[in-house]
């Protein structure tokens, strides 16, 4: 096959020349590359944040790989991050080509990996009217209606599993994507078992696969597309992908998974660590809300307290904790090193959430207070959900019992799922109500289903205007 020695060579030569430059350049520090390879043989294929994270430790906030000649920059800190991404911003907000995820399997329509152009800012500006802080609250009745349903779902079901535990995370799932489809598509889902759902869960599952760096060879090498399907296993699994019938579906269902996930953390906070918070966010809800009303938007300005909660699960577990990469076509020089043109730049989310300089000591633990700016409970950050706050006011949270050993399941907080977002193992709960009040406020709440969501969402659709 002449043709394709003929390729091999041309791609040898590139990353050659590029190896070559690389040393006429003083690039970021960062482990030693091999020829050709570059770093692609030390790349994780697994955990990369938590790799890249302890290697930043080594060689510092700012770092370079060469996989196999494309060059990988990862910022570590809040200020490179910010310095470049915020600062830079105009020469920082390109994506880098994603042969698999980008391309094949999304054909360019996917935003978060679309090239900073002309129609990339078209659908920002399409997009700003509705991801503003007016149009926020005016969904507020759509969050209440599905928190409501939440806490009555959850309830119910540990009246008929009790100590075994609930499946918080489907509880979760429902209420955070009917919100969404009800915002997007106008209606509700009821059981969270919906086959629109269960279709959009798997596509979004596997772009979460797809699109992590270096997770494909085509992606570093982008050449080895012109070969043919026989011989590029990847375009068959695109095809397949691309041609799922929920595939445009995943493209208004991007807030699923971070609203979910969040929630899943937050629990798995509230059992590994919660003996030094749980209760004193209770004594304050019970000191605000009291135990004969469900917590609302108007008290959150003496729950400065559960919105730390909040602000402290996305900074212990942030959701896309590998961060999304972008990409320099120009290039550009950063604490006195070379950041070479055509660099993917990926800002490490676990990393920077445990910069000392920005949170403070003891970064690997669950500590609500860091958030608050003084000793009056000033917050800092905003939660965007109820779901929190009514939670921690219903239930008393354990882990579930093993049915086999009748022992509590063992939760380690580390213990998560690979992928573009980070999805702590799934176990049950045990979600018991904090006594009969909470538990007669919850059912005299009842179910929402049978509220007319049209009229809520016409109601919301006029307060935006």
């Amino acid at each position: 096959m002449p043709g394709l020695s003929l390729l091999l060579a041309v791609v040898a030569l590139g990353l050659i020349s590029i190896f070559l430059r690389r040393l006429r350049h003083n690039l970021p520090p960062g482990p030693k590359p091999a020829p050709l390879l570059g770093n692609l043989h030390q790349h994780p294929k697994s955990l990369q944040w938590l790799h890249l994270y302890h290697w930043s430790k080594k060689y510092g906030p700012v770092m370079h790989l060469s996989m196999g000649g494309q060059p990988l920059v990862i910022l570590s800190t809040h200020q490179a991050a910010h310095d470049l991404l915020s600062k830079r911003s105009v020469r920082y907000s390109d994506r880098p080509r994603m042969v698999m995820a980008g391309e094949l399997v999304t054909k360019g329509m996917h935003m978060l990996l679309r090239p900073y152009d002309e129609w990339y800012r078209l659908h920002q500006r399409m997009e700003a009217p509705h991801l503003n802080l007016r149009s926020a609250s005016a969904y507020r009745p759509l969050q209440d209606m599905e928190s409501r349903q939440l806490l009555f779902d959850v309830l119910h079901e540990y009246s008929e599993v009790g100590a075994k535990g609930v499946d918080f995370h489907h509880h979760f799932e429902r209420a955070m994507a009917s919100f969404i489809y009800c915002v997007n598509y106008g209606y509700r889902l009821k059981t969270g078992y919906e086959q629109e759902l269960m279709d959009g869960k798997r596509v979004q599952a596997e772009f979460a696969r797809t699109g992590q760096v270096g997770a494909y060879l085509v992606d570093s090498f982008p050449s080895l597309n012109y070969l043919p399907k026989a011989l590029a296993p990847w375009k068959k699994e695109a095809e397949e992908l691309r041609n799922s019938p929920s595939i445009l579906g995943i493209l208004a269902d991007a807030n699923l998974d971070t609203s979910t996930v969040a929630l899943d953390w937050f629990i798995v906070a509230w059992i590994t660590s919660g003996s030094r918070w749980v209760a004193k966010a209770q004594s304050l809800l019970d000191e605000v809300v009291g135990r004969d009303r469900l917590p609302t938007f108007e008290d959150r300005p003496k729950l400065a307290y559960i919105d730390a909660i909040a602000s402290e699960t996305l900074r212990w577990r942030p959701v896309v904790v590998g961060g999304v990469p972008h990409f320099t076509m120009t290039e550009d020089t950063y604490m006195g090193y070379h950041i070479p043109a055509n660099s993917i730049v990926l800002a490490n989310g676990f990393a920077i959430t445990r910069d000392e300089s920005v949170f403070g000591g003891d970064v690997d633990n669950f500590i609500p207070e860091r958030w608050l700016a003084d000793e009056n409970g000033h917050n800092m950050n905003m939660n965007k959900e109820p779901a929190m706050a009514r939670m921690l006011w219903a239930f008393d949270v354990e882990a579930g019992v093993d049915e086999k050993t009748g022992q509590r399941h063992k939760v380690d907080d580390m213990d998560c799922t690979e992928g573009f977002v980070k999805l702590p193992k799934l176990f049950r709960a045990e979600m018991r109500p904090r006594g009969q009040r909470v538990r007669d406020v919850i059912l005299r709440s009842g179910t929402t289903h049978d509220i007319d969501h049209a009229e809520v969402l016409s109601r919301t659709s006029r307060e935006r205007r």
